[in-house]
């Protein structure tokens, strides 16, 4: 069991958020534990695309995100005390390890999308590269199929 766990969840796949949500509460030692849920937002400040968007778009953007990831937690942990939301904007696999770094937490559980090796090529993948970074252990959550 940990004291500290960092859980980053992608808020474009709310199943699979929830789903490790409550998986990630299950590795607590106790209540006191805490639990850090984590969202990041792609970079939208990178010049080249800020130009596309109004000066306020990105505060507004993790304003709204941060109130998704509030409500998820009240949604599928009710009551549940010592856990804090955290955001960030930009690669999401550095974001995720510099927080874990910060926090000195314990374990990252990562849930993990089942790309496909020609999308893990092109685009990446966050959770190798979390994997391959963190100064930490890193739980990769895999999604089973349903029954």
């Amino acid at each position: 069991m940990f004291n500290k766990v960092l859980l980053p969840v992608d808020m474009q796949d709310k199943a699979t958020a929830k789903q490790s949500l409550q998986e990630a509460s299950h590795y607590l030692q106790s209540e006191a534990s805490e639990l850090h849920v984590m969202a990041v937002l792609p970079g939208l400040s990178m010049p080249v695309v800020a130009a596309y968007f109004p000066d306020d778009a990105v505060e507004k953007a993790l304003r709204a995100l941060q109130q998704e990831v509030v409500e998820l937690i009240q949604d599928v942990l009710p009551g549940r005390e010592h856990c804090q939301v955290h955001i960030a904007e930009g690669n999401a696999a550095r974001e995720i390890v510099t927080l874990a770094e910060k926090l000195k937490v314990d374990l990252i559980v990562m849930p993990s999308h089942n790309h496909s090796r020609v999308e893990n090529l092109l685009i990446g993948s966050v959770t190798s590269r979390v994997v391959e970074r963190a100064h930490c252990s890193v739980m990769v959550l895999r999604n089973l199929p349903e029954k």
